[in-house]
C-alpha cells in the first residue's frame, strides 16, 4: 500500500511523454506526387502530315523514227539540253532521196499530160473519161509525192520540247526499225514529285485549292535545309496496284540553286487544315484523359507553373488515332498536360514535374 502513492507519478510521466511521441508523427509533412506532363507546343499539329516522295519529270517521251534506217548522225550525250525543234538524230537518208526524185519525175509528167488531156478534151478530140482519167493519175501522183516527201521528213529526229536528254538507248552508225526508241526525253522547266497517301486521307488531299497558295513544302534529300511550295497537279481515284493508298501528284519550278533530277527522293510536307475536315486542336495520349464521377465529362489535368499544383480542364473529344485521341477544345497551345497517373490527381493538388517532353 506505501508503493502505491510512489508508482503513480511515475505512471502519470510515461503517459504523458507517450502523447507527446505519437502528436510529432502527425505533424510530418504532405508528399509532393511526381507528374509526367506533355506540353502542346503547335496547336494546329494534328493538321500537318508529312510524306516520303519521289521526284519525276512533268513530261517524258520515249523518242523513235518512224521509218527504218542506218543511223548516221547521233552525237548526243545523256544530260544534254535541248531546245525544241532540235534535230536530235537523222538516218541515211539517200534512198529516201531518190525515192522522192521519182515521186516528182511521176507528178510533173501526170501534171503534163492533165494539161494536154484538158486542151483535147476542150476540142472535142477525146473523150470524157480520158481526161478524167488523167485528172486521177494527176492526184494519185500529188499523193505518192507527199508520201515521199513525209518518208524523207521521217529521217530527221527533232526535240518536240525544250528539254534534257535522260537515256540514250542506242549507239550511231547502227541500224534502227522503225518505233525503235533510241532516247528519253524530258522536260526539266518543271518538276513533279508524287506521294502514296493512304486512303483515309484522300479525300482530304483531292479537296486542296491551290487558289488559297501553296499547302505543301518540299524537301529534297540533297538539299535538307531548304523547303520548295508545291501545288497539286492531280490525284488519281484509284488505288495503286498491290496497296491500299492513292497516288497524289505535286508540281514545282526547278529550283535554280540546286539540280534536281528525277528519281530523286524528297520529303513532302502537307498541311490538311484547309479542308474543312480537320478541326483538331491537339493529339494526347489516352492515359491523359479521365471522366470525372459527379458529371460524366471528360477531362485532363493542366499544370499551373506559378503555383506548381495541377487544375482540372474539360475537353471535347474526336477521333481516336494511332498517335492518340483527338482533342477538340479544351487545351490551347503552350499548356501542359499531365499524361500519367491522372486518376490519383485532385484540384490545386501540389506537384513536380516528373519529365519535360515535347508534344505535338
Amino acid at each position: 500500500m506505501t508503493l502505491l502513492p510512489k508508482l503513480l507519478p511515475l505512471f502519470i510521466t510515461a503517459t504523458m511523454l507517450a502523447g507527446c511521441s505519437t502528436e510529432s508523427v502527425e505533424l510530418t509533412p504532405e508528399t509532393i506526387r511526381p507528374v509526367k506532363l506533355l506540353e502542346i507546343s503547335d496547336i494546329n499539329a494534328a493538321s500537318m502530315r508529312e510524306f516520303p516522295a519521289k521526284v519525276a519529270a512533268t513530261k517524258q517521251a520515249d523518242l523513235a523514227f518512224r521509218v527504218s534506217g542506218h543511223l548516221v548522225d547521233f552525237s548526243l550525250v545523256e544530260g544534254q539540253s535541248v531546245k525544241k525543234g532540235e534535230r536530235l538524230a537523222r538516218l541515211d537518208d539517200r534512198d529516201a532521196r531518190n525515192t522522192l526524185l521519182n515521186r516528182e519525175a511521176e507528178y510533173d509528167l501526170a501534171e503534163a499530160d492533165y494539161q494536154r488531156k484538158g486542151e483535147l478534151l476542150r476540142r472535142t478530140l477525146i473523150s470524157q473519161a480520158d481526161y478524167d482519167l488523167a485528172k486521177a493519175q494527176l492526184k494519185s501522183a500529188k499523193a505518192a509525192l507527199a508520201n515521199a516527201q513525209d518518208q524523207l521528213s521521217y529521217t530527221e529526229l527533232k526535240a518536240p520540247y525544250a528539254g534534257t536528254v535522260a537515256k540514250i538507248s542506242t549507239d550511231n552508225y547502227q541500224m534502227v526499225q522503225a518505233n525503235q526508241a533510241i532516247l528519253l526525253l524530258q522536260k526539266d522547266r518543271n518538276i513533279d514529285v508524287v506521294i502514296q497517301v493512304p486512303e483515309s486521307l484522300a479525300s482530304q488531299v483531292a479537296q486542296l485549292n491551290n487558289k488559297q497558295g501553296s499547302q505543301a513544302k518540299v524537301v529534297f534529300a540533297n538539299q535538307p535545309e531548304r523547303s520548295y511550295p508545291a501545288l497539286l497537279k492531280e490525284h488519281a481515284t484509284q488505288v495503286t496496284t498491290g496497296t491500299q493508298s492513292y497516288e497524289v501528284v505535286f508540281t514545282l519550278p526547278q529550283p535554280e540553286d540546286v539540280k534536281i533530277l528525277p528519281g530523286m527522293s524528297a520529303e513532302l510536307k502537307l498541311d490538311l487544315s484547309s479542308t474543312g475536315e480537320l478541326k483538331t486542336g491537339a493529339i494526347l495520349p489516352a492515359s491523359a484523359i479521365m471522366k470525372r464521377d459527379e458529371d460524366g465529362k471528360n477531362i485532363v489535368w493542366l499544370y499551373q507553373d506559378d503555383k506548381g499544383s495541377v487544375a482540372p480542364s474539360v475537353v471535347t473529344l474526336g477521333k481516336v488515332t494511332t498517335e492518340g485521341v483527338e482533342i477538340l477544345n479544351g487545351v490551347d497551345a503552350g499548356d501542359k498536360v499531365v499524361v500519367a497517373g491522372v486518376q490519383y490527381l485532385s484540384a490545386d493538388q501540389l506537384v513536380k514535374p516528373l519529365r519535360w517532353q515535347r508534344g505535338v
